[in-house]
């Protein structure tokens, strides 16, 4: 429309106005025609307004639609909503805001099944309802929490929900099952690709049938079993499979499971039970490749599934490992798989603890930060990169080979191009009170002595601080780090040459002779730093009391106090 025409339409409707001003001005007979007029002109108003609301919201959706995003292809902008919706928590007031954008975007949103695609049981019948009417033949996912609803609503929704089954796509379950709601959420969904089920109370352990249908990705249950060797099992991304009672998946399910996902990046097992392992659990011993597993749980589960998947499972991409009783002998070289599985774990932390138990024959290696994965289904189960494992020892022995397995981990650069990780050891003793008077290296009870092999050290120069706790035998181990080696080439070498501090507490029931050990190790180690030799400066060594403060110290800088 040219301005001219434009300026046209503006001059007759202020021409029709001042008509109308006349005709409302003129005087009239009665109090009917007054208020006649009035209704009149108020309904001239109402019209009016309505087309001229018409008319802007046209002309803006005509000024929008020359907008370089409403020349995109309805599919894109499809694409860029679902984007910008956070799927996993999605509620419809995420629609409302964009919808509330344009009339173009509320058309999209309503008419786009892949904005309706959640069913939360929390939600009222008839939101239900509309999300199903919004969406009546798309794919949609099913929400129920057990703090959400009660038994009888569940009943209700999953009868509403069961007849279109067949476009399941995820259902996330968490509360009392009755057989009722067991039958139901167990109709027929070939569409499934996401099971969560948890099952909080019940007369028993259930079993979860999948008929034929799409290979399901993401796997979360509890308390349910599964028909371990379904191919929709295979090519999964994610799995955590907790408390189970029985049924539990041979290895060789197991060993299927796992090597027909090769994009799996989650795994998690933890808190299995049986009354009796099966007759023939045998295994196939090719290898399980999982190049893109990042978390990896094994908790509370039978050794045989620890120590086939210990010594099978490789992967260098793993950032967090959480590991209960692993067994010591898949440590014992250099290129064993659990080495790998480590090594890509520990990469990730700023400092590690590793923590010597003499009693229970246990190391433990923990990071800082520590690693973490909390106990919720997968979608939410925020992870902190790490290592916490523990290692069951046949004997302290087995510490030379494993010391030397761990060193080859790169245990010394830290987070960052110049960072330098922080090693901490801590030796822990028998818990007893100090054995009878001895030098450490002989006694009246072999079982006092501490037979840790100081010469593991030796594999891991790169120790900041050692702690000793529960009176563990340090005679042995002062006696070592005091004494220099001498190289091939003649010159120095002490261990642990970065050790900057020492604690000890008491582990002789003569004070007098721990303090000369003490003595000895101080004046060795400052006496050669004084002398010129590598070894670190500003060492203390830290002797605890029962009862007392670790910083209750006797000797510093590597010299008696005074």
């Amino acid at each position: 429309m040219s301005a001219e025409k434009t300026q046209e339409i503006v001059t007759r409707t202020l021409a029709f106005l001042a008509e109308l001003d006349d005709v409302v001005m003129t005087s009239v007979d009665s109090q009917d025609q007054l208020e006649a007029r009035a209704a009149a002109v108020e309904n001239l108003q109402k019209v009016v307004g309505r087309r001229f609301s018409e008319y802007s919201a046209k002309l803006y959706r005509r000024r929008n639609s020359l907008l370089p995003i409403y020349r995109l292809p309805v599919e894109i902008l499809i694409d860029i909503f679902l984007r910008v919706i956070d799927l996993i928590n999605w509620d419809m007031e995420q629609n409302r805001k964009i919808a509330s954008v344009c009339k173009a975007w509320y058309d999209i949103i309503i008419k786009s099944p892949q904005f309706w695609h959640r069913i939360n049981a929390s939600q009222d019948i008839d939101t239900i309802k509309q999300i199903m009417r919004r969406n009546s033949d798309g794919p949609f996912s099913i929400l129920s929490d057990k703090g959400s609803i009660g038994e009888s609503k569940h009943e209700e929704i999953f009868t509403l929900l069961a007849p279109q089954s067949h476009r399941w796509q995820s259902i996330m379950f968490q509360g009392p099952i009755t057989d009722t709601i067991f039958n139901l959420i167990s109709s027929p969904a070939p569409e499934l690709t996401e099971l969560f089920i948890y099952r909080l109370s019940g007369e028993s352990q259930r079993r979860f049938d999948l008929p034929e249908g799409k290979s399901i990705q993401r796997v979360d249950v509890g308390f349910i079993s599964l028909p371990w060797s379904s191919p929709r099992l295979s090519t999964l991304r994610s799995i955590q499979i907790g408390t189970l009672e029985n049924d539990l998946p041979t290895l060789s399910e197991l060993c299927t499971i796992l090597s027909s996902s090769p994009e799996l990046t989650w795994l998690r097992l933890s808190n299995w039970t049986e009354n009796a392992p099966p007759q023939d659990d045998t295994a196939p011993e090719y290898p399980i490749r999982l190049p893109k597993l990042e978390t990896l749980v094994l908790q509370s589960i039978q050794p045989r599934y620890v120590n086939h998947l210990l010594s099978h499972v490789h992967s260098t991409s793993c950032t967090c490992l959480l590991l209960d009783d692993a067994p010591s002998n898949h440590l014992q070289t250099v290129d064993a798989p659990l080495v790998h599985l480590m090594a890509s774990s520990i990469s990730t932390a700023n400092s590690l603890h590793l923590d010597l138990d003499e009693s229970e024959l246990q190391l433990a290696i923990t990071s800082t930060p520590k690693a973490q994965v909390l106990d919720k289904w997968i979608y939410w189960a925020n992870r902190k990169p790490g290592i916490e494992v523990t290692i069951k020892l046949k004997n302290l022995n087995e510490m030379r080979a494993l010391a030397e397995a761990i060193a080859g981990m790169d245990l010394a650069k830290g987070q960052g191009e110049d960072a330098e990780r922080s090693i901490l050891l801590t030796l822990r003793g028998r818990d007893s009170d100090p054995p009878p008077e001895t030098t450490g290296e002989t006694g009246a009870d072999p079982g006092a002595q501490t037979p840790f092999p100081c010469e593991t050290l030796g594999y891991l120069p790169i120790i900041k601080e050692i702690k000793c706790r529960n009176h563990f035998n340090a005679t042995p181990l002062l006696r070592y780090l005091g004494r220099p080696q001498t190289n091939l080439d003649d010159t120095v070498k002490w261990p642990c040459p970065k050790l900057s501090k020492l604690e000890v507490n008491s582990w002789e029931s003569s004070a007098d002779t721990m303090f000369e050990e003490i003595k000895a190790f101080g004046e060795a180690r400052v006496g050669a730093s004084r002398a010129g030799d590598s070894t670190p400066a500003g060492q203390e060594v830290d002797a605890v009391e029962p009862g007392q403060s670790a910083e209750s110290r006797i000797m510093e800088n590597g010299g008696p106090a005074t």
